[in-house]
């Protein structure tokens, strides 16, 4: 899937990997929004792929809601506003995980980036991740919520340790585990050239962030600015090959997503 327009150039793929049966993970994007998606299910039945729908779908109505019929871009609270809209998230799936007993325990992680002005607002919660090339440097600008992080924060991994372990998967934070969900909002100034990449733990738990910047460099180092949707694509397909070939063992999910101007006005927006 591919948007390419005055504001945004965003390719996104989705694959569901070489051992699972199914796909739950789940990406989207309002181009006209600056709204890109990434969320990674988990549960029984199927259940996370509804988590992770329910949970991007909310968000971008909740978004939508709020920004369309905004007429300045001043009166905006956008990082409570985002806040706001994974919190009604989050209470949406704790709601239908108790309506719907095949859809218990279910649960997802979420990820997104939302450009206004000559800011993008970075927000997740669980081991989704979002980096930004920036320079010919790949730079992580999330920090996990799993606890493989909180033991190589409290020293009691090593970055190698870390790579193996067997709690690799064990997250600390997802929507839909209980009523209320810690949230974590970033504001950054989006230079022009910056490029961001939205990624669930089905490439980051095969390939290095090593093996990533190096892909990157091989398809835009020196190109500056000039970045085309045919790059993205190279890219994101580069990316998901890698995580095949060591195995694939989860979904595979990547949204590329390149500026190219301010977003100063949220009238007359489209759905995608």
């Amino acid at each position: 899937m591919i948007s390419d327009d005055a504001k945004l150039i965003i390719h996104g793929l989705s694959d569901v990997g070489l051992v699972r049966g199914h796909n739950e993970d789940k990406i989207s994007w309002d181009s006209n929004l600056g709204l890109v998606l990434l969320a990674d299910g988990m549960g029984g039945h199927n259940a996370g792929e509804v988590a992770s729908e329910l949970a991007v779908n909310c968000i971008t109505d909740a978004l939508r809601n709020v920004l369309v019929p905004a007429t300045s871009d001043d009166a905006i609270d956008y990082t409570e506003t985002v806040h706001g809209a994974i919190r009604y998230a989050n209470n949406e799936i704790v709601r239908m995980a108790m309506e719907q007993p095949e859809c218990a325990g279910m649960g997802t992680t979420i990820v997104l980036t939302l450009f206004h002005g000559d800011s993008v607002i970075l927000a997740h919660v669980g081991d989704s991740r979002i980096y930004c090339y920036r320079d010919d440097q790949l730079t992580p600008v999330t920090t996990d919520h799993s606890l493989v992080q909180e033991m190589l924060d409290n020293g009691f991994l090593t970055e190698e340790e870390a790579i193996s372990s067997n709690s690799r998967n064990l997250i600390t934070r997802a929507l839909g585990i209980a009523d209320t969900v810690e949230v974590d909002v970033a504001e950054r100034k989006a230079c022009h050239d910056d490029l961001y990449l939205l990624c669930s733990d089905g490439l980051t738990d095969l390939v290095t962030d090593d093996e990533i910047a190096e892909i990157f460099d091989q398809h835009l180092q020196g190109q500056g600015q000039e970045v085309s949707a045919t790059a993205l694509e190279t890219i994101a397909t580069s990316l998901v090959s890698a995580a095949n070939g060591r195995g694939g063992k989860d979904n595979i999910s990547i949204v590329l997503v390149k500026k190219q101007q301010a977003f100063s006005d949220t009238s007359g927006i489209e759905n995608e």
